[in-house]
């Protein structure tokens, strides 16, 4: 037999096969009988597999060993699929025994429809061997499910519940309707659109989300975390890498071993740790929590209790709402400044260890002492009381400066009339 006529028969058998599996449910509706084909392209070998299945199933589940795996909504009532295994070699009949080594199948078992990729004998040489796998789904289903050896998935529009897993492959999801659980070994992930939330892993890669709903849940091994507006509360963990948060509407909590820390604007309370880099928080109604091995701090404007401490580093702070409990702002190598409204009522309590000149200087009115430390250390001093006083702020610094500045409140200052417009006829009446 001809290697051509040997290949037709393979994809008749195959083709026989692929309905059969699929049409294995008592409840499936008829299924179309798919296009299977080989041919040449290039120096590659290419066994293409498509067709449609109607969408009476609930759930649908592509895992294959290797290969790119593309999911996309589509309207109408079916679900439409195209999978290309693609092998090259020195010659085509080495292609083709290539292609040979993976086989795609699909089956129907219950509500679920499944697609599958598989190297049937573990010790198979997947050398030279690529595969595609594309599916449009409308959106009636209730979950999705991806696995992925070795490739990118992209997955656009998916209703229900989605869940992506690659070894070894980027990840891209967007418009997703219901809750999403992402992960990779070794690659990026790239997310927005998102309806309830998402848990989003990678081992060694950066993870960018742009604006989405619910909760978020971020880690990885040694990138970067770049976060849009999100609806809910945000945790992310990177093991090397820096984490911007543009806002979230819940609380944040972040933890790097070695990176920047910054947030844009939190709903609740912020709790950030580094190991080794700054820290950053525009706005936090519920207060803020931080620590840094070696990096400054900068406290924009919250509202809440402070607890801040840097090994090494300057910390700055705008405080201009009420402060319910006390708080705390540290460090042992460098300055600490604030900003303080003069209606917030609250007591600050400053001391600097091992003063040098005049180490505390305050735009209220500060009363200074200086005394000595048990361990012969000298200390200097100062505490004020704000609005009558109220909750306690403490201010310590080793060897640096503390600064506490005035922020003066009171009546806007009036706005000037606006300019005439010379075009206005002034003979005409005006009416407000």
């Amino acid at each position: 037999m001809t290697p051509n006529r040997r290949m037709t028969a393979l994809a008749g058998i195959l083709a026989a096969l692929f309905t059969a599996r699929l049409a294995l449910s008592v409840t499936a509706a008829p299924v179309r009988d798919p296009h299977i084909a080989y041919y040449q392209e290039g120096r590659n070998m290419v066994h293409e597999i498509t067709g449609t299945v109607p969408a009476d199933a609930a759930r649908l589940k592509v895992d294959t060993q290797l290969g790119a795996v593309r999911i996309v909504k589509r309207p109408g009532g079916e679900i439409a699929y195209r999978v290309r295994v693609r092998a090259s070699g020195p010659d085509m009949t080495e292609a083709r025994r290539r292609l040979d080594r993976m086989v795609v199948g699909a089956s129907r078992e219950g509500d679920l429809l499944s697609f599958v990729g598989a190297l049937p004998r573990p010790e198979t040489d997947s050398r030279g061997l690529n595969a595609d796998f594309d599916l449009e789904i409308p959106d009636t289903l209730s979950e999705v499910a991806v696995t992925t050896g070795a490739g990118d998935i992209r997955c656009l529009g998916a209703p229900g519940k989605v869940t992506l897993m690659s070894r070894a492959g980027a990840i891209v999801a967007r418009d997703i309707s219901g809750p999403l659980q992402a992960e990779t070994g070794a690659g990026t992930i790239t997310i927005s659109g998102m309806k309830r939330g998402a848990r989003l892993i990678t081992a060694g890669g950066d993870v960018v989300v742009g604006p989405g709903e619910g909760d978020l849940f971020v880690r990885t091994s040694g990138g970067d975390v770049r976060i849009g507006s999100i609806g809910g509360k945000v945790e992310a963990e990177t093991g090397g890498g820096s984490v911007a948060i543009e806002r979230a509407g819940g609380g944040v909590r972040v933890a790097s071993n070695g990176g920047d820390i910054q947030v844009g604007e939190s709903g609740g309370e912020v709790a950030a740790s580094t190991g080794g880099g700054g820290i950053r928080v525009g706005k936090a109604v519920g207060g803020v929590r931080c620590e840094t091995g070696a990096g400054s701090i900068v406290l924009d404007g919250v509202n809440g209790p402070l607890r801040a401490l840097t090994s090494a580093g300057s910390i700055r702070a705008l405080l201009d709402g009420r402060l319910p409990g006390d708080s705390d702002l540290q460090t042992w190598h460098g300055d600490v400044i604030v900003a303080i409204s003069d209606t917030t009522p609250l007591t600050v309590r400053a001391v600097v260890d091992n003063p040098v000149g005049r180490a505390i200087e305050s735009e209220f009115p500060l009363t200074v002492l200086r005394e000595a430390e048990t361990t012969g250390r000298p200390l200097e001093i100062g505490e004020t009381r704000i609005g009558g006083g109220g909750a306690i702020l403490k201010l310590r610094t080793l060897g640096g400066r503390i600064v506490i500045q005035k922020i003066k409140t009171g009546p806007a200052p009036p706005q000037a009339p606006p300019a005439p417009d010379p075009k206005r006829d002034e003979s005409q009446p005006e009416f407000e």
